[in-house]
């Protein structure tokens, strides 16, 4: 009897298609656990980068900075009008930016000697992200807003 050798079985195909599904899977997780590594990593310099806008931003407004046992909120949109924080692109939505709703806490703790105790955080709200230090209130606490003739994109 003479079998025909022509071709795969079905049996063969099927195990091939599971192999490769196998392979695709886990390429899929490996990708996305980097993004979304990359991202996190993406959104904590983002933090800093406010951080160090405000923290400039201080050093040439000193009438800004808070009295001793008071807060100050500066808009991260005031920041990037003003060129002390580059536009925060969000990583997640490229065609949005995480400027309008985010924004630094700044508080001036008990001095010591001739040094200002000075404590930033940054609050930083993108799609799908938002940091930690925006569960702190800010009701009540004076804000540095952008001005009306300020464009972000």
């Amino acid at each position: 009897m003479k079998t025909n050798k022509r071709g795969f079985t079905v049996v063969e195909l099927l195990v091939v298609l599971v192999i490769l599904g196998i392979l695709i899977t886990l390429a899929y997780i490996s990708v996305s656990k980097y993004l979304n590594q990359a991202r996190s990593t993406t959104y904590e310099d983002f933090e800093k980068n406010i951080t160090s806008g405000v923290t400039n931003y201080l050093i040439d407004h000193t009438g800004s900075i808070p009295n001793e046992g008071e807060s100050l909120v500066v808009d991260v949109e005031k920041l990037v009008c003003e060129g002390y924080v580059d536009n925060l692109q969000d990583p997640r939505e490229s065609s949005k930016t995480c400027n309008l709703e985010s924004y630094a806490i700044v508080k001036r703790n008990n001095d010591t000697s001739s040094n200002m105790d000075i404590e930033y955080s940054a609050c930083l709200v993108c799609a799908g992200y938002k940091s930690p230090a925006c569960s702190n209130s800010i009701s009540g606490i004076k804000r540095l807003k952008a001005d009306s003739t300020c464009e972000v994109d």
